[in-house]
């Protein structure tokens, strides 16, 4: 199976933030026990490294890409999947863009805690609660 992290997802398990991060951090061992491929957008990782790097230092902020790059394949997008992304009537481009990240990829699931936010994306947005009912 292939799974997609939005960015909110990396977030959590990176940050530890509670109440989101138990569930969200279950999905990824989950998918890794399952031998599931994990995938991420490129421009999620500006957010991570931006975000953790404001509150724990640049060190650690490139210590967790690092880390986040062993586990999970960078989805593979450019000009076109930036265009078609304009198309899928999702107000919030950038969520867009993670949703056109999540097609390029070939996702089966597209793991978030904004599931509306991608109810006219391309793939099906679930969140980590309910994926892992699922399993």
């Amino acid at each position: 199976m292939r799974i997609f992290l939005d960015t909110n997802i990396l977030l959590d398990i990176i940050e530890q933030r509670m109440p989101h991060y138990t569930a969200s951090q279950t999905v990824l061992d989950e998918c890794d026990q399952r031998g599931f491929e994990i995938f991420v957008a490129w421009h999620g990782l500006a957010t991570v490294f931006y975000i953790t790097a404001k509150k724990r230092g640049e060190p650690y902020a490139l210590q967790m890409i690092r880390d986040l790059l062993t586990w999970a394949t960078v989805a593979t997008v450019g000009q076109d999947e930036a265009q078609e992304a304009l198309g899928y009537g999702i107000p919030d481009y950038e969520d867009a863009l993670i949703a056109a990240a999540a097609s390029a990829a070939n996702a089966d699931w597209l793991i978030t805690r904004d599931e509306a936010g991608f109810s006219k994306g391309p793939i099906a947005a679930i969140n980590p609660t309910d994926f892992l009912r699922k399993l």
